[in-house]
Protein backbone atom coordinates (compact mmCIF):
# COMPACT_ATOMS: atom_id res chain seq x y z
CA UNK A 1 0.00 0.00 0.00
CA UNK A 2 1.34 3.45 -0.77
CA UNK A 3 2.15 5.37 2.61
CA UNK A 4 2.84 8.87 0.67
CA UNK A 5 1.19 10.96 -2.34
CA UNK A 6 4.59 11.91 -3.87
CA UNK A 7 5.81 15.13 -4.22
CA UNK A 8 3.95 18.45 -4.71
CA UNK A 9 4.68 20.35 -8.39
CA UNK A 10 6.05 23.45 -5.96
CA UNK A 11 9.16 20.88 -4.18
CA UNK A 12 9.74 19.77 -7.98
CA UNK A 13 9.89 22.79 -9.52
CA UNK A 14 12.31 23.63 -6.06
CA UNK A 15 14.62 21.23 -6.91
CA UNK A 16 15.38 21.97 -10.31
CA UNK A 17 15.22 25.81 -10.18
CA UNK A 18 18.12 25.20 -7.05
CA UNK A 19 20.70 22.98 -9.14
CA UNK A 20 20.47 25.63 -11.38
CA UNK A 21 21.43 28.61 -9.05
CA UNK A 22 24.59 26.35 -7.23
CA UNK A 23 25.56 25.47 -11.12
CA UNK A 24 25.13 29.16 -12.07
CA UNK A 25 26.15 30.72 -8.99
CA UNK A 26 28.96 28.49 -7.04
CA UNK A 27 31.06 27.44 -9.80
CA UNK A 28 34.05 25.16 -9.22
CA UNK A 29 33.07 23.42 -6.20
CA UNK A 30 35.95 21.20 -5.74
CA UNK A 31 36.64 19.88 -2.43
CA UNK A 32 38.10 21.99 -0.20
CA UNK A 33 37.32 24.94 -2.19
CA UNK A 34 35.56 28.22 -1.32
CA UNK A 35 32.97 27.53 -3.74
CA UNK A 36 32.47 23.99 -2.14
CA UNK A 37 32.07 25.97 1.48
CA UNK A 38 30.25 29.12 0.06
CA UNK A 39 27.59 26.70 -1.64
CA UNK A 40 27.52 24.54 1.89
CA UNK A 41 26.30 27.96 3.49
CA UNK A 42 23.78 29.00 1.37
CA UNK A 43 22.19 25.52 1.40
CA UNK A 44 22.06 25.90 5.30
CA UNK A 45 20.36 29.05 4.88
CA UNK A 46 17.75 27.29 2.84
CA UNK A 47 17.39 24.24 5.19
CA UNK A 48 16.91 26.55 8.27
CA UNK A 49 12.94 26.98 6.49
CA UNK A 50 12.31 23.69 7.31
CA UNK A 51 14.57 21.93 10.09
CA UNK A 52 14.96 22.86 13.62
CA UNK A 53 18.21 22.31 13.81
CA UNK A 54 21.01 23.53 10.84
CA UNK A 55 24.80 22.32 11.95
CA UNK A 56 27.70 23.32 9.92
CA UNK A 57 31.20 21.43 10.73
CA UNK A 58 34.24 22.06 8.78
CA UNK A 59 37.24 19.41 8.84
CA UNK A 60 40.39 19.16 7.18
CA UNK A 61 40.91 17.40 3.58
CA UNK A 62 43.76 16.67 1.36
CA UNK A 63 41.68 16.85 -1.63
CA UNK A 64 43.84 16.15 -4.08
CA UNK A 65 45.27 12.17 -3.02
CA UNK A 66 42.65 10.82 -3.70
CA UNK A 67 43.52 11.19 -7.56
CA UNK A 68 46.28 13.24 -7.34
CA UNK A 69 48.14 9.47 -7.00
CA UNK A 70 47.62 8.50 -10.69
CA UNK A 71 49.89 10.82 -12.68
CA UNK A 72 52.97 10.12 -10.61
CA UNK A 73 52.05 6.23 -10.50
CA UNK A 74 51.91 6.39 -14.68
CA UNK A 75 55.31 7.79 -14.24
CA UNK A 76 56.63 5.18 -12.19
CA UNK A 77 55.41 2.86 -14.42
CA UNK A 78 57.44 4.44 -17.24
CA UNK A 79 60.62 4.69 -14.96
CA UNK A 80 60.20 1.25 -14.46
CA UNK A 81 59.93 0.00 -17.86
CA UNK A 82 63.26 2.29 -19.05
CA UNK A 83 64.80 1.11 -16.01
CA UNK A 84 64.47 -2.76 -17.47
CA UNK A 85 65.62 -2.00 -20.61
CA UNK A 86 69.10 -0.28 -19.87
CA UNK A 87 69.57 -2.86 -17.19
CA UNK A 88 68.86 -5.28 -20.25
CA UNK A 89 71.10 -3.51 -22.31
CA UNK A 90 74.14 -3.00 -20.13
CA UNK A 91 77.10 -5.08 -19.90
CA UNK A 92 77.28 -4.77 -16.12
CA UNK A 93 74.04 -5.78 -14.85
CA UNK A 94 73.90 -4.40 -11.34
CA UNK A 95 70.76 -5.65 -8.73
CA UNK A 96 70.02 -1.65 -7.98
CA UNK A 97 67.71 -0.50 -11.45
CA UNK A 98 65.81 -3.17 -10.92
CA UNK A 99 65.15 -2.98 -6.65
CA UNK A 100 64.25 0.55 -7.39
CA UNK A 101 61.69 -0.18 -9.93
CA UNK A 102 60.00 -3.23 -7.53
CA UNK A 103 60.20 -0.76 -4.58
CA UNK A 104 58.50 1.97 -6.95
CA UNK A 105 55.45 0.14 -8.60
CA UNK A 106 55.20 -1.58 -5.05
CA UNK A 107 54.42 1.98 -3.35
CA UNK A 108 52.11 3.01 -6.81
CA UNK A 109 50.17 -0.54 -6.48
CA UNK A 110 49.56 0.37 -2.74
CA UNK A 111 48.08 3.78 -3.80
CA UNK A 112 45.97 2.11 -6.23
CA UNK A 113 44.66 -0.97 -3.66
CA UNK A 114 44.46 1.77 -0.40
CA UNK A 115 43.41 5.17 -1.84
CA UNK A 116 41.31 4.49 -5.10
CA UNK A 117 39.92 0.95 -4.14
CA UNK A 118 39.96 1.04 -0.67
CA UNK A 119 38.79 4.70 -0.15
CA UNK A 120 41.57 4.65 2.58
CA UNK A 121 43.99 7.80 3.87
CA UNK A 122 47.62 6.87 2.49
CA UNK A 123 49.29 9.54 0.44
CA UNK A 124 47.04 12.27 1.60
CA UNK A 125 49.92 13.85 4.20
CA UNK A 126 51.77 14.73 1.09
CA UNK A 127 49.50 16.59 -0.60
CA UNK A 128 47.77 20.35 0.34
CA UNK A 129 45.50 20.34 3.22
CA UNK A 130 42.16 22.34 2.74
CA UNK A 131 39.26 22.91 4.74
CA UNK A 132 35.99 21.51 3.73
CA UNK A 133 32.37 21.53 5.16
CA UNK A 134 29.35 19.13 6.40
CA UNK A 135 25.90 20.21 6.61
CA UNK A 136 23.32 18.29 8.95
CA UNK A 137 19.98 19.32 9.32
CA UNK A 138 17.29 18.13 11.41
CA UNK A 139 13.48 17.83 11.85
CA UNK A 140 12.73 16.47 15.06
CA UNK A 141 9.66 14.09 15.95
CA UNK A 142 6.90 15.56 18.47
CA UNK A 143 7.96 12.84 21.53
CA UNK A 144 10.87 11.53 21.80
CA UNK A 145 14.03 11.02 20.01
CA UNK A 146 13.72 7.06 19.41
CA UNK A 147 15.31 6.87 16.02
CA UNK A 148 17.04 8.85 12.93
CA UNK A 149 16.60 8.18 9.31
CA UNK A 150 19.22 10.63 7.40
CA UNK A 151 18.91 11.29 3.59
CA UNK A 152 22.48 12.28 2.23
CA UNK A 153 23.98 13.51 -0.48
CA UNK A 154 27.07 15.53 -1.75
CA UNK A 155 27.75 19.44 -2.54
CA UNK A 156 31.48 19.33 -4.27
CA UNK A 157 31.83 18.38 -7.51
CA UNK A 158 34.86 16.36 -9.37
CA UNK A 159 37.15 17.54 -11.42
CA UNK A 160 36.77 16.67 -15.10
CA UNK A 161 37.37 12.79 -16.34
CA UNK A 162 38.95 13.23 -19.85
CA UNK A 163 38.50 10.27 -21.14
CA UNK A 164 34.89 10.12 -19.57
CA UNK A 165 34.34 13.01 -21.78
CA UNK A 166 35.88 11.83 -25.30
CA UNK A 167 34.18 8.43 -25.66
CA UNK A 168 33.07 7.27 -22.38
CA UNK A 169 33.49 3.27 -21.95
CA UNK A 170 34.99 3.19 -25.19
CA UNK A 171 38.06 5.10 -23.81
CA UNK A 172 37.89 4.68 -19.96
CA UNK A 173 37.77 0.60 -20.28
CA UNK A 174 41.25 0.27 -22.25
CA UNK A 175 42.92 3.53 -20.48
CA UNK A 176 42.02 2.39 -17.04
CA UNK A 177 42.41 -1.83 -18.01
CA UNK A 178 45.67 -1.19 -19.52
CA UNK A 179 47.32 0.78 -16.96
CA UNK A 180 45.73 -0.91 -13.99
CA UNK A 181 46.41 -4.33 -15.83
CA UNK A 182 49.81 -2.91 -16.55
CA UNK A 183 50.82 -1.42 -13.38
CA UNK A 184 49.94 -5.10 -11.75
CA UNK A 185 51.95 -7.13 -14.44
CA UNK A 186 55.00 -4.65 -13.79
CA UNK A 187 54.58 -5.28 -10.01
CA UNK A 188 54.64 -8.92 -10.19
CA UNK A 189 57.37 -9.02 -13.04
CA UNK A 190 59.53 -7.10 -10.82
CA UNK A 191 59.65 -9.25 -8.08
CA UNK A 192 60.63 -11.72 -10.06
CA UNK A 193 63.19 -9.54 -11.40
CA UNK A 194 64.68 -8.42 -8.70
CA UNK A 195 65.35 -12.29 -7.96
CA UNK A 196 66.57 -13.29 -10.87
CA UNK A 197 68.93 -9.93 -10.58
CA UNK A 198 70.10 -11.50 -7.45
CA UNK A 199 70.57 -15.20 -8.48
CA UNK A 200 71.94 -14.59 -11.71
CA UNK A 201 71.32 -11.33 -13.70
CA UNK A 202 72.37 -13.38 -17.09
CA UNK A 203 69.88 -11.97 -19.49
CA UNK A 204 70.91 -14.30 -22.63
CA UNK A 205 67.48 -16.52 -22.90
CA UNK A 206 65.18 -15.18 -25.36
CA UNK A 207 61.97 -14.61 -22.48
CA UNK A 208 63.60 -11.62 -21.61
CA UNK A 209 63.32 -9.87 -24.77
CA UNK A 210 60.16 -10.79 -24.91
CA UNK A 211 59.07 -9.76 -21.85
CA UNK A 212 60.74 -6.14 -22.54
CA UNK A 213 58.29 -5.92 -25.78
CA UNK A 214 55.45 -6.97 -23.73
CA UNK A 215 56.29 -3.66 -21.48
CA UNK A 216 56.86 -1.45 -24.46
CA UNK A 217 53.72 -2.76 -25.11
CA UNK A 218 51.72 -0.99 -21.97
CA UNK A 219 53.66 2.14 -22.36
CA UNK A 220 50.96 4.19 -24.30
CA UNK A 221 48.48 3.41 -21.42
CA UNK A 222 50.80 4.63 -18.72
CA UNK A 223 51.21 7.52 -20.98
CA UNK A 224 47.79 7.80 -21.72
CA UNK A 225 46.63 7.85 -17.57
CA UNK A 226 49.02 10.95 -17.05
CA UNK A 227 46.14 12.61 -18.44
CA UNK A 228 43.06 11.30 -16.79
CA UNK A 229 42.14 13.83 -14.80
CA UNK A 230 41.97 17.24 -16.14
CA UNK A 231 43.00 19.59 -13.03
CA UNK A 232 42.13 22.38 -14.85
CA UNK A 233 38.29 21.84 -15.07
CA UNK A 234 35.82 21.33 -12.12
CA UNK A 235 32.18 20.33 -13.81
CA UNK A 236 28.84 22.11 -12.84
CA UNK A 237 27.72 18.54 -11.06
CA UNK A 238 24.56 18.65 -11.51
CA UNK A 239 23.78 15.30 -11.23
CA UNK A 240 27.00 14.25 -9.63
CA UNK A 241 25.74 15.11 -6.95
CA UNK A 242 23.44 18.41 -6.45
CA UNK A 243 20.56 15.64 -7.33
CA UNK A 244 20.96 14.14 -4.20
CA UNK A 245 21.09 17.64 -2.26
CA UNK A 246 18.12 18.53 -3.22
CA UNK A 247 16.08 15.16 -2.97
CA UNK A 248 17.39 15.34 0.73
CA UNK A 249 16.51 18.63 1.44
CA UNK A 250 12.95 18.10 -1.01
CA UNK A 251 12.15 15.71 2.58
CA UNK A 252 12.47 17.94 4.59
CA UNK A 253 11.03 20.46 2.82
CA UNK A 254 7.59 18.38 1.69
CA UNK A 255 7.22 17.42 5.52
CA UNK A 256 7.36 21.12 6.07
CA UNK A 257 4.78 22.13 3.92
CA UNK A 258 2.64 19.42 4.93
CA UNK A 259 3.08 20.26 8.88
CA UNK A 260 4.14 16.74 9.35
CA UNK A 261 6.09 15.33 12.26
CA UNK A 262 6.57 11.77 13.08
CA UNK A 263 5.91 10.98 16.70
CA UNK A 264 9.58 9.10 17.54
CA UNK A 265 11.91 9.24 13.84
CA UNK A 266 14.02 12.31 13.77
CA UNK A 267 14.54 13.20 9.56
CA UNK A 268 17.45 15.07 9.01
CA UNK A 269 19.01 15.42 5.56
CA UNK A 270 22.98 15.73 5.71
CA UNK A 271 24.92 17.49 2.41
CA UNK A 272 28.26 16.03 2.53
CA UNK A 273 32.00 18.27 1.40
CA UNK A 274 34.52 16.24 -0.45
CA UNK A 275 32.91 12.87 -1.33
CA UNK A 276 34.79 13.29 -4.46
CA UNK A 277 37.97 13.23 -2.44
CA UNK A 278 37.14 10.05 -1.14
CA UNK A 279 34.12 10.16 0.47
CA UNK A 280 35.88 11.93 3.35
CA UNK A 281 33.27 14.19 4.76
CA UNK A 282 31.20 11.36 5.94
CA UNK A 283 34.16 9.58 7.25
CA UNK A 284 34.96 12.67 9.14
CA UNK A 285 31.42 13.37 10.06
CA UNK A 286 31.02 9.43 10.97
CA UNK A 287 33.55 9.11 13.15
CA UNK A 288 33.32 12.32 14.93
CA UNK A 289 29.65 11.54 15.69
CA UNK A 290 29.91 7.69 15.96
CA UNK A 291 28.70 7.75 19.19
CA UNK A 292 25.66 9.94 18.87
CA UNK A 293 24.70 7.98 16.15
CA UNK A 294 24.66 4.65 17.75
CA UNK A 295 23.19 6.37 20.92
CA UNK A 296 19.89 6.33 18.97
CA UNK A 297 19.26 3.52 15.81
CA UNK A 298 20.16 5.94 12.99
CA UNK A 299 20.44 4.87 9.56
CA UNK A 300 21.51 6.29 6.14
CA UNK A 301 20.50 6.75 2.44
CA UNK A 302 23.11 8.29 0.45
CA UNK A 303 22.12 9.26 -2.52
CA UNK A 304 24.54 9.64 -5.52
CA UNK A 305 23.86 10.75 -9.96
CA UNK A 306 19.86 10.41 -9.68
CA UNK A 307 19.95 10.44 -13.05
CA UNK A 308 18.81 7.76 -14.79
CA UNK A 309 15.31 5.84 -13.09
CA UNK A 310 15.97 2.27 -15.54
CA UNK A 311 19.74 2.49 -13.23
CA UNK A 312 18.11 3.14 -9.86
CA UNK A 313 19.93 0.66 -7.78
CA UNK A 314 20.45 -0.47 -4.33
CA UNK A 315 24.39 -0.29 -3.06
CA UNK A 316 24.70 -2.89 -0.41
CA UNK A 317 28.69 -3.26 -1.45
CA UNK A 318 30.68 -0.19 -1.60
CA UNK A 319 34.28 1.04 -2.26
CA UNK A 320 34.69 -1.75 -4.80
CA UNK A 321 33.15 -4.43 -2.63
CA UNK A 322 35.51 -3.94 0.39
CA UNK A 323 32.85 -2.38 2.67
CA UNK A 324 29.74 -3.69 3.25
CA UNK A 325 26.52 -2.06 3.73
CA UNK A 326 23.53 -2.80 5.18
CA UNK A 327 21.17 -5.14 3.96
CA UNK A 328 18.52 -4.11 6.28
CA UNK A 329 18.09 -0.65 5.01
CA UNK A 330 18.72 -1.88 1.55
CA UNK A 331 15.33 -3.91 2.30
CA UNK A 332 13.92 -0.69 3.52
CA UNK A 333 15.00 0.88 0.26
CA UNK A 334 13.39 -1.73 -1.76
CA UNK A 335 9.73 -1.76 -0.31
CA UNK A 336 9.41 2.38 -0.59
CA UNK A 337 10.57 1.64 -4.73
CA UNK A 338 8.00 -1.09 -4.48
CA UNK A 339 5.46 0.76 -3.41
CA UNK A 340 5.93 4.11 -5.47
CA UNK A 341 5.84 1.41 -8.45
CA UNK A 342 9.57 0.42 -9.36
CA UNK A 343 11.31 -2.79 -8.61
CA UNK A 344 15.14 -1.54 -8.25
CA UNK A 345 17.61 -4.31 -7.88
CA UNK A 346 20.51 -4.97 -6.06
CA UNK A 347 23.88 -3.60 -7.80
CA UNK A 348 26.94 -5.60 -8.87
CA UNK A 349 30.56 -5.00 -7.36
CA UNK A 350 31.77 -1.83 -9.02
CA UNK A 351 34.89 0.34 -9.06
CA UNK A 352 33.68 3.24 -6.67
CA UNK A 353 31.92 4.60 -3.40
CA UNK A 354 28.97 6.57 -2.44
CA UNK A 355 28.88 8.33 1.08
CA UNK A 356 26.87 5.11 2.72
CA UNK A 357 30.14 3.36 2.92
CA UNK A 358 31.41 6.45 5.17
CA UNK A 359 28.84 5.88 7.94
CA UNK A 360 29.14 1.47 7.58
CA UNK A 361 33.03 2.12 8.00
CA UNK A 362 32.03 2.87 11.90
CA UNK A 363 29.35 0.75 11.95
CA UNK A 364 26.04 3.30 11.21
CA UNK A 365 23.23 1.29 9.09
CA UNK A 366 23.51 2.67 5.65
CA UNK A 367 22.65 1.96 2.17
CA UNK A 368 23.81 3.84 -1.17
CA UNK A 369 20.85 4.54 -3.72
CA UNK A 370 21.89 5.84 -7.10
CA UNK A 371 20.81 6.27 -10.63
CA UNK A 372 23.97 6.63 -12.35
CA UNK A 373 24.54 3.93 -15.28
CA UNK A 374 27.29 1.63 -15.16
CA UNK A 375 28.50 1.87 -18.59
CA UNK A 376 29.28 5.60 -17.87
CA UNK A 377 27.63 8.04 -20.31
CA UNK A 378 29.59 11.27 -21.33
CA UNK A 379 27.91 13.52 -18.43
CA UNK A 380 29.71 11.87 -15.97
CA UNK A 381 32.33 13.59 -14.49
CA UNK A 382 32.62 15.93 -17.48
CA UNK A 383 31.76 19.59 -18.16
CA UNK A 384 28.59 18.31 -19.46
CA UNK A 385 26.83 17.14 -16.10
CA UNK A 386 24.88 20.72 -15.94
CA UNK A 387 21.44 21.66 -15.29
CA UNK A 388 20.09 20.86 -19.16
CA UNK A 389 21.16 17.39 -18.56
CA UNK A 390 18.93 16.31 -15.61
CA UNK A 391 15.79 13.90 -15.67
CA UNK A 392 13.13 15.66 -14.02
CA UNK A 393 11.23 12.37 -13.65
CA UNK A 394 14.17 10.31 -12.39
CA UNK A 395 14.56 13.04 -9.79
CA UNK A 396 10.66 13.36 -8.77
CA UNK A 397 10.91 9.65 -8.37
CA UNK A 398 13.61 9.28 -6.05
CA UNK A 399 12.01 12.00 -3.84
CA UNK A 400 8.91 9.57 -3.63
CA UNK A 401 11.19 6.75 -2.58
CA UNK A 402 12.63 8.47 0.41
CA UNK A 403 9.35 10.31 1.61
CA UNK A 404 8.47 6.80 1.52
CA UNK A 405 10.95 5.34 2.63
CA UNK A 406 10.43 7.47 5.72
CA UNK A 407 6.71 6.47 6.05
CA UNK A 408 7.65 3.13 6.20
CA UNK A 409 10.41 3.19 8.53
CA UNK A 410 8.39 5.46 10.98
CA UNK A 411 5.37 2.91 10.80
CA UNK A 412 7.32 0.03 11.41
CA UNK A 413 8.97 1.08 14.22
CA UNK A 414 12.27 0.79 12.98
CA UNK A 415 15.18 -1.20 10.15
CA UNK A 416 14.61 -4.15 12.42
CA UNK A 417 11.21 -5.13 10.76
CA UNK A 418 13.29 -4.95 7.60
CA UNK A 419 16.44 -7.28 9.07
CA UNK A 420 15.35 -10.71 8.19
CA UNK A 421 13.76 -9.91 5.03
CA UNK A 422 16.96 -7.90 3.76
CA UNK A 423 19.15 -10.63 4.85
CA UNK A 424 17.25 -13.26 2.21
CA UNK A 425 16.98 -10.85 -0.30
CA UNK A 426 20.78 -10.12 -0.02
CA UNK A 427 22.58 -12.56 1.21
CA UNK A 428 24.68 -13.32 -1.54
CA UNK A 429 25.96 -9.79 -1.67
CA UNK A 430 24.63 -9.04 -4.78
CA UNK A 431 21.51 -10.64 -6.70
CA UNK A 432 21.77 -12.05 -9.90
Amino acid sequence: MRLTNGASEGTQKYMLDGIRYICENFKDRGPGTHSERKAQKFLKKELEQWADEVETEDFYVHPAAFMGWIPPAGIICLISVLFYWITYKSANHSVALPIIACLLTFFALLCLIIEFLMYREFVDFLFPRKISRNVMARRKPTGEVKRRIVFAGHTDAANEWTYSLHGGLKSLAPVMGGSIGGLIGLSIFNVIWVIYAIASGEYTSGIWMVLGIIQLILVPFFIAILFFINWRVIVDGANDNLTADYIAMGVLKEMAENDKRYENTEVCCFLAGSEEAGIRGSVDYAKRHQEELKEVETIIIAMDTMREIEQLQIYTQGCTGTQKNSNAVGELLYKAGENCGIEMKETDIYPGAVDAEGFSRYGIEAVGFCGVNHDPKTYYHTRLDTPDNMSPECINLSLDICLEAAELYDRKGGIDAFREEGRQRFKKGYNK
